[in-house]
C-alpha cells in the first residue's frame, strides 16, 4: 500500500516576511561596513573624537535614510507589478487557470514599508557597532578595535543570513569580511593621505 504525506505549509504573507528578512540583513550588512569605513578615514585622517561622533552619526542618518527610500522604491516597484499580475488573474477567472504557473494571492502582496522600515533600523544597529566602539575605545586602540569589531559582526551577520539554508557560511562570512576590510583600507587610506 503505498501512502502519499503531504505537507502543508503556512504561506500567509510569506513573500512580505522573506522580503523584511532580506532588507535586514541587507541593511546590517550596509550599515557595519559604510559606518566603519567612514569613522575609520575620519581616525585616518587624525580627526578628534567630537568629530569622529559627528562624521559618523551623520553617514548612519544618511545610509540608514538612503537604505529605507531604496527599499521603499524597489518593493512598491515590485508591488505594483504584483498588483497588476492579480488584476489580469480576475479578469480571467472565468476562464481555466488551473494550469497558470503562478497565481497571486492578496496574502502575497508585499509591504514597502514593512521592508523600508527593517531596512532603516537594521542599518542604525549594524553601524551603532563600528561607532559605539570607535567613540568608547582610547585613541590609540580605536583603528584595530573597530575592525575586531566589524569582522565579528559581519561574521555573526553571515551566520545568521546562512542560518537553515544550503548556502556555505564560511564563504558567507569570508566575503562579507572581505567587502569589509577593502572598504576600510581605501577610506583609512584615504583619510591619512590628507
Amino acid at each position: 500500500m503505498k501512502v502519499t504525506y503531504v505537507l502543508k505549509v503556512k504561506t500567509n504573507f510569506f513573500w512580505d516576511s522573506l522580503n523584511v528578512i532580506r532588507a535586514s540583513i541587507l541593511g546590517a550588512n550596509d550599515g557595519i561596513i559604510s559606518v566603519s569605513g567612514i569613522v575609520l578615514g575620519a581616525a585616518g585622517a587624525n580627526l578628534n573624537s567630537k568629530t569622529l561622533l559627528i562624521s559618523g552619526l551623520s553617514g548612519m542618518l544618511a545610509g540608514a535614510c538612503s537604505m529605507a527610500g531604496g527599499e521603499w522604491i524597489s518593493v512598491s516597484t515590485q508591488r505594483d507589478i504584483q498588483e497588476k499580475t492579480m488584476e489580469r488573474q480576475s479578469q480571467l477567472e472565468n476562464e481555466d487557470c488551473e494550469n497558470c504557473p503562478i497565481k497571486l494571492q492578496k496574502n502575497d502582496i508585499l509591504m514597502p514599508f514593512h521592508a523600508a522600515a527593517s531596512s532603516f533600523c537594521s542599518f542604525i544597529i549594524g553601524a551603532m557597532i563600528p561607532l559605539l566602539t570607535m567613540i568608547l575605545a582610547r585613541p590609540e586602540h580605536r583603528v584595530v578595535f573597530t575592525l575586531i569589531a566589524m569582522i565579528a559582526s559581519l561574521s555573526i551577520n553571515a551566520v545568521v543570513c546562512t542560518h537553515n539554508s544550503e548556502v556555505s557560511t564560511s564563504k558567507t562570512i569570508l566575503r562579507n569580511v572581505i567587502t569589509g576590510l577593502l572598504t576600510t583600507l581605501v577610506t583609512f587610506i584615504l583619510g591619512a593621505s590628507v
